[in-house]
């Protein structure tokens, strides 16, 4: 192991490593080695504690290989399903209420640091529950990446968390049509129709907000119009239900 941080950080590291099955037995030494104890670190420091040292930039990353983990899960275990419908599952696993969900089952929020400031303040108190988990979780997720090389010393943890929740989804008899969904939800509840609003996209995607009265409650994209209004809609939904 590289002490590049101080012993005991690194040691809390080591506990929070071993819940995920990241240990020297399971990852074998030449691996364990490798493992980049300072960037393990500064992806659990959140940027009120450190403008200089802090987990943005590999948030940045790891929301790239939380996307490229869960696609290559769900291109394996449901490549049946619908483009469509993968994108839907996809919406609902990368989110941040459910990202919060797996932190929670790690205890992560004992290992995050954060400013003073914001820990005692009781406003905060979700955001760390959710919005603060979520992205040092993918920060996590970057610093093993990069670490070791391989999305699957990240799936070797996250494919369990990914299969429950996409059982759960799939109980849901709704699933998959969630333009529809949330057409009950807001008719129910605010007597309106959703609207979908175009806006601009990456390249060979289309992107739509998704407004109830006068909020946007979540952005979509796709490779057409009709899913990029589905992930919006599954975005919407997800918000909705944290209200």
């Amino acid at each position: 192991m590289s002490l590049t941080i101080d012993p005991r950080r690194q040691r809390e590291l080591v506990r929070l490593l071993d819940q995920m099955g990241l240990t020297a037995t399971h990852l074998g030494k030449t691996y364990y080695d490798k493992l980049n104890w300072h960037l393990l670190d500064q992806a659990l420091v959140h940027p009120s504690f450190s403008t200089a040292y802090n987990n943005d930039q590999l948030e940045f990353i790891g929301d790239s290989v939380l996307k490229l983990s869960v696609s290559l899960f769900l291109r394996e275990q449901y490549g049946d399903k619908k483009v469509g419908e993968l994108s839907a599952l996809r919406a609902h696993l990368v989110s941040d209420k459910n990202l919060a969900q797996i932190a929670k089952t790690y205890d992560l929020h004992k290992y995050i640091v954060l400013s003073e400031a914001m820990r005692k303040d009781a406003q905060n108190v979700q955001a760390m529950e959710q919005t603060v988990s979520a992205n040092s979780l993918e920060a996590l997720m970057a610093a093993i990446y990069i670490s070791l090389g391989d999305v699957k010393f990240v799936r070797k943890w996250l494919d369990l968390h990914m299969q429950n929740a996409v059982e759960m989804l799939l109980k849901i008899p709704a699933f998959g049509n969630y333009k529809l969904a949330l057409v009950e939800l807001t008719q129910r509840h605010w007597k309106c129709l959703p609207e979908y609003r175009r806006i601009d996209a990456d390249d060979g995607l289309f992107a739509v907000e998704v407004w109830v009265g006068d909020r946007c409650w979540g952005q979509g994209q796709g490779k057409s119009i009709k899913m990029a209004q589905q992930a919006a809609a599954a975005i919407a939904l997800e918000a909705m239900q944290a209200n």
